[in-house]
């Protein structure tokens, strides 16, 4: 309670007791003192309530224990990224190239592009490299697009160059 709450508080009880002077039956001056004390306990009453409901209106509760817990959700729908400023993996198509490199052993300008003049020169690899550069540009579109880790990528990747059949479009992904 500030100095100012205070005085005023004071004027107040001098004002009262001023008028109970004017008051000359004392059964009516009994009757007074008890209906200030009662307005005094009132306005204690709500004075004190508004200074408690200020001090705590902000202040946090206890912790409670945590609870347990509960299903697992449905899957959500596919959204945008959210932790980079730019969806996809960058440098993608270098990837690719390199893992299918690795896998087939076909060089890997034949398999970027088997139309070349070296590429025509062997009709194996070029029946290996085509479905090859058929299923690595729908890879690409689908790496520049992702909102999965590079890591996560390049593990299906390395299942669907393995095995052609087992990623045929984008919703294998």
């Amino acid at each position: 309670m500030n100095l100012t709450s205070l005085l005023i508080i004071l004027i107040v009880f001098i004002i009262f007791f001023s008028i109970s002077f004017m008051i000359q039956d004392t059964k009516y001056r009994i009757s007074y003192y008890m209906i200030l004390a009662l307005l005094f306990l009132a306005s204690l009453n709500i004075y004190l309530s508004i200074v408690y409901y200020i001090q705590l209106r902000n202040t946090p509760g206890v912790q409670g224990k945590i609870g347990q817990k509960g299903p697992k959700g449905i899957k959500g729908n596919k959204g945008k990224c959210s932790f980079t400023e730019k969806c996809g993996i960058d440098d993608a198509r270098k990837k690719i190239l390199s893992s299918a490199n690795q896998m087939y052993n076909i060089d890997i300008k034949c398999i970027d592009n088997p139309t070349l003049k070296n590429c025509n020169d062997n009709q194996d690899i070029l029946d290996q490299a085509r479905p090859i550069n058929k299923q690595i540009n729908m890879l690409e579109k689908i790496a520049y697009s992702t909102t999965m880790s590079e890591k996560d990528f390049m593990d299906k990747l390395n299942v669907c160059l393995n095995d052609s059949n087992s990623c045929m479009d984008e919703s294998d992904f």
